[in-house]
């Protein structure tokens, strides 16, 4: 029997609307695009992209939680993609690879603070 994925993931992810910005580690730019994250967790998030992003793929991914205060940056890496139903857009799961111990308190921090209800 197959597991599903909210069955897999350590930490429960959280509905939000969060304004972030990401960029893919493996291309020659520096450029980094927004997005939006449609929920959140201390180990990912669900986030909409406006281009296809391939599994396993490296993100820097920078989130400002908190209006003026530094946002919390790391490494996550594409879990899975699926194509949004009706658009030009993409629902991409990231996992948190490489977040520091103090912005995975602050995520914890924002969510609890936030009290929102748990999504999966």
């Amino acid at each position: 029997m197959l597991e599903k994925a909210e069955e897999k993931r350590r930490h429960p992810r959280f509905d939000f609307r969060i304004p972030m910005r990401y960029r893919r580690i493996d291309a020659h730019t520096r450029e980094s695009k927004g997005s939006l994250i449609k929920n959140l967790s201390v180990g990912g998030a669900r986030i909409a992209a406006y281009e296809f992003l391939p599994l396993n793929l490296k993100l820097a991914i920078e989130i400002p939680l908190t209006s003026g205060l530094k946002p919390v940056e790391g490494i996550g890496r594409v879990a899975w993609v699926s194509k949004a139903a009706f658009s030009d857009q993409y629902d991409v799961g990231v996992e948190f690879a490489n977040l520091n111990e103090k912005d995975a308190q602050e995520i914890g921090k924002f969510i609890f603070d936030k009290n929102v209800e748990k999504v999966i």
